[in-house]
């Protein structure tokens, strides 16, 4: 690759914005999306110059190039055939059909079936709102929630929210399905060390609060969640912080899925449940290297892990509960 064409693709972030900046080389972007065969791997289709001059009714092909010129290298590629919509390109055009810089959805308060894990209280949704300042919160209206640091009390979970265009096409119930489905993607990423925002690496540091205690309703005064260890996974990159309970760390062994699917808990959908009625205890084994034990019991099964300093599951051995 020559020098010319490596400062093509390596644009600043300010530089990309102005590119992207005006409605014309937009439009040049989602006319060469239109053009795409998805029944093909590699799915674009070139167009010539004047062809998707044309496309746009432009008839300056001098001011059509200028604002062409720009997107070359990084978000279109030119071949011999014509004009390609490289991926990057057609990541900025999903972005926009998602109406994820154009569009918001909102719910204030909005009544959840599903009802609180702790006291069995009345759930709500909130998105969107002064409260949530744009992250998707699912809260108690009756106690303090499951955890602390959001400016709320009742926090159960707190996420990046579906786009608009993926919110509005899903009634309540298939949202937070879908929204389930997300979150176990970027967990199962943040673990196993990608980044789920920006792909690049990530850090994890183990939080185990040495005086943890849980009143019913009401987190531990020490560490201000019910969670007795959490994994704090920071990216190298762009520093995203996602803070992740030990048992979630497990649901990257499929064994731990088999293991809470026989005794009747959805992995994903009851992770409260799994915290407050299946984790009997967490011992840690070695602080240098860090190795953290977890007991798990249901029905007289029992399940013993260990994860190591990253969150990664190291051992698991499964059997009958002592004294059944």
């Amino acid at each position: 690759m020559t020098s010319d064409e490596e400062q093509e693709h390596e644009l600043t972030p300010d530089r990309a914005f102005a590119v992207l900046g005006h409605e014309t080389r937009l439009a040049i972007l989602f006319e060469l999306w239109k053009q795409r065969r998805p029944d093909e791997h590699v799915p674009q289709h070139p167009m010539a110059f004047s062809e998707l001059r044309k496309s746009l009714g432009m008839r300056d092909g001098s001011q059509f190039n200028y604002h062409l010129k720009p997107l070359l290298g990084r978000f279109v590629h030119q071949s011999a055939d014509g004009y390609i919509l490289r991926r990057e390109g057609q990541r900025v055009v999903s972005a926009i059909l998602a109406g994820a810089f154009t569009d918001e959805v909102v719910f204030d308060t909005v009544p959840n079936d599903k009802p609180c894990e702790i006291c069995g209280g009345q759930t709500v949704f909130e998105c969107n709102t002064d409260l949530t300042r744009g992250y998707f919160a699912i809260r108690c209206t009756e106690c303090e929630g499951a955890f602390g640091g959001t400016g709320f009390d009742g926090a159960l979970s707190l996420t990046d929210s579906l786009s608009p265009v993926g919110t509005r096409s899903r009634d309540p119930e298939e949202f937070y399905r879908a929204l389930d489905v997300m979150v176990k993607h970027q967990i199962m990423s943040a673990v196993e060390g990608v980044c789920p925002d920006c792909t690049g690496t990530t850090s994890a540091t183990p939080k185990v609060c040495e005086d943890h205690h849980v009143e019913p309703g009401r987190r531990c005064e020490s560490c201000d969640t019910i969670f007795e260890v959490q994994y704090d996974i920071v990216c190298d990159v762009c520093q995203q912080m996602i803070g992740i309970p030990s048992n979630r760390c497990l649901l990257t062994e499929p064994r731990v899925l088999v293991f809470l699917d026989d005794h009747g808990y959805d992995p994903w959908y009851d992770w409260l449940l799994i915290e407050l009625e299946l984790v009997q205890r967490q011992t840690v084994r070695s602080e240098d290297p860090f190795e953290l034990e977890m007991v798990l019991e249901a029905d007289g099964d029992r399940l013993v892990a260990t994860l190591d300093e990253k969150g990664v599951v190291t051992t698991l051995h499964t059997g009958a509960s002592i004294g059944v």
